[in-house]
């Protein structure tokens, strides 16, 4: 198993930006992972979400400041 750290955000792109580091054995299912993990973390379903982008290995965010909070 590999190291991601995926994005993700609500698909009509309100609200802000998820961001979590976690394992998974290749892409395509790093993909699927994020979009669960975000639809868990927001108590939301899988389809409301949106994976922006996936990054590979272990990611230190040292600052976000997201324009999009609502």
């Amino acid at each position: 198993m590999s190291s991601y750290t995926g994005f993700c955000q609500q698909a009509n792109g309100a609200g802000t930006i998820w961001i979590e580091t976690f394992k998974a054995p290749d892409l395509g299912s790093a993909i699927k992972k994020a979009q669960k993990l975000c639809a868990e973390a927001w108590y939301d379903n899988k389809e409301d979400i949106h994976v922006l982008g996936i990054l590979a290995g272990d990611v230190e965010v040292l600052h976000w400041e997201d324009l999009n909070e609502n």
